[in-house]
């Protein structure tokens, strides 16, 4: 790994040489509706519900967005946070923040005033808008609901805002992840960053006729807006935006809406396999289903495929990528509970502690880079850094290639296996244990359906190992431990297991390890 010393700016986000523009447009997200409009402005772009808004109708209503932002005081640089539940506003001011070079910074609608309004002050927001009965104590804020009276109420008498010259490789989007100091840390991404993913799946995953590509997940994670309405509006295709549901009405959304192509987490994918609710021909539209956010057990993946009659993709991301970076590829041999391969603009390896790359099979910190040659040499790059935190970005960022933090292997085909975070690591009496690993062996016996598995402070081993499970049916207790020791040895085998409802969970469907460890104190 190239030793370097590395510079940052006034906001904490890395000075370097811009990339290399993508081999294929658009080259910024303030163009990216420039080919809809063109060649089918009559068709549908985005779709919440009843609400259809085409390509032509998308182009004016976000030009109108852009020249209300900028009566509210809104020009680039400026910080928008946007907290609204799912429909087509939170992507109509993505797009128009992007027109005015502003940068937009997404809370999730579940945080509380104090986690919104840490967030507010972080970023020195200029412009809240949001459906909570809340106003900020720090920026100026708009409060609407979600629908769309009221929303193109607001803009009615605005001016439409002619595109200007942005800078793509400026900042253009803060995604707000977990931190250890028990706040978020905004990674900061640019326009170009957040192109590449739909640029990409031209290629990988050329668009079929009619396609329509589901997204249930909050669009006020940044991650989602890309792998979603970004991912569609880049394909020329359209976005239909669901509302997060029971796994019935899930289904009754996606065979309403003729959905074919549907992002899920793996929690929402277990509930589709599992509810009574869901019949196989609910689902009989879709084509392709990806199951990101967390790791997605081999299990889960055969549930899937023996209910619905086709695989389910499976991939890796993270929000300083800014979203997945590989994909189970159906036509090459797979790995159990593995993650895929490098999509085409990145490169994937594995590195230990003392920063040299290890050998096929051996297990490390997964690194990023862009990739060396072919059509998309020295396109991607990861986040710009970490918002007001130079220290954390550098450590992120050295050796000119992304750190992930978290740990993992490749076989001799460049399957990528994921084991776990270097930050979930248990030491226990000096023994590392992987809470995958554990995990894995749960989630084995039928009658638990999920498992967290975490580290809780000891006196005497540093650290003891504590499982929280979810069961569907009574469950033998010394029958469990004696397959747990069966299978396992004997230092990783939990000296506490709790049965609970559910465990708690972040925006993505993460499991908050965080909260979980109070279980056990």
């Amino acid at each position: 790994m190239t030793k370097e010393t590395l510079r940052v700016d006034t906001r904490g986000l890395l000075i370097r040489e811009d990339p290399l523009p993508a081999p294929e447009g658009p080259w910024s997200t303030a163009d990216i509706l420039d080919y809809g409009v063109s060649v089918h402005p009559e068709k549908i772009a985005l779709q919440h519900q009843e609400e259809v808004v085409s390509w032509f109708e998308l182009e004016s209503r976000v030009s109108l967005a852009a020249g209300w932002l900028l009566s509210q005081g809104c020009s680039t640089g400026c910080r928008v946070v946007v907290q609204l539940s799912n429909s087509t506003i939170p992507v109509e001011i993505f797009l128009a923040t992007q027109r005015l070079g502003a940068i937009w910074v997404g809370a999730n609608s579940n945080l509380s005033q104090d986690e919104t309004e840490w967030i507010l002050q972080d970023c020195d927001a200029s412009l809240f808008i949001t459906e909570q009965n809340y106003v900020s104590k720090s920026c100026k804020t708009i409060g609407i609901k979600s629908n769309e009276t009221d929303w193109i109420d607001l803009f009615n008498f605005s001016d439409e805002e002619p595109k200007r010259e942005v800078d793509p490789h400026s900042p253009a989007a803060i995604a707000y992840t977990s931190g250890t100091s028990g706040r978020p840390k905004g990674a900061v991404h640019s326009q170009h960053n957040l192109l590449w993913p739909g640029v990409s799946s031209r290629s990988l995953y050329p668009p079929i006729k009619n396609e329509r590509t589901g997204t249930a997940l909050s669009l006020t994670v940044l991650n989602i807006l890309v792998i979603g309405p970004l991912f569609s509006l880049i394909r020329g295709t359209t976005s239909v935006i669901l509302d997060p549901s029971p796994a019935g009405e899930m289904a009754e959304q996606i065979r309403n809406a003729e959905v074919n192509n549907l992002l899920l987490v793996p929690t929402q994918a277990y509930d589709l396999v599992h509810s009574a609710a869901v019949k196989p021909e609910d689902l009989s539209s879709l084509n392709r289903v990806v199951i990101g956010a967390s790791h997605t057990p081999q299990e889960l993946r055969d549930e899937w495929q023996k209910k619905f009659g086709f695989p389910c993709t499976v991939g890796y991301g993270l929000s300083e990528a800014p979203s997945g970076v590989t994909r189970s590829r159906h036509e090459r041999k797979g790995v159990p509970n593995g993650a895929g391969h490098a999509l085409d603009p990145v490169e994937i390896g594995i590195f230990d502690e003392d920063g040299k790359e290890v050998s096929t099979g051996e297990v490390g910190e997964i690194c990023i880079s862009a990739r060396k040659e072919g059509k998309w040499q020295e396109v991607w790059s990861p986040m710009l850094g970490y918002w007001e935190k130079p220290e954390e970005t550098v450590k992120a960022l050295k050796g000119n290639m992304l750190h992930t933090g978290d740990i993992g292997s490749k076989d001799e085909d460049d399957h990528l296996t994921i084991i776990g975070r270097l930050s979930d690591l248990v030491v226990r009496g000096g023994a590392n244990i992987y809470p995958a690993e554990v995990e894995r062996v749960l989630l084995s016996i039928s009658s638990i359906t999920e498992a967290a598995v975490i580290g809780v402070s000891d006196e005497r081993l540093g650290e003891r190992v504590c499982a929280a499970i979810i069961v569907q049916e009574d469950l033998d207790i010394p029958e469990l431990f004696a397959q747990l020791n069966e299978q396992l040895a004997h230092y990783k085998v939990p000296e506490e297991i709790k049965t609970v409802t559910s465990l708690p969970r972040n925006a993505m469907g993460k499991v908050d390890r965080e909260k979980l460890k109070q279980l056990f104190l």
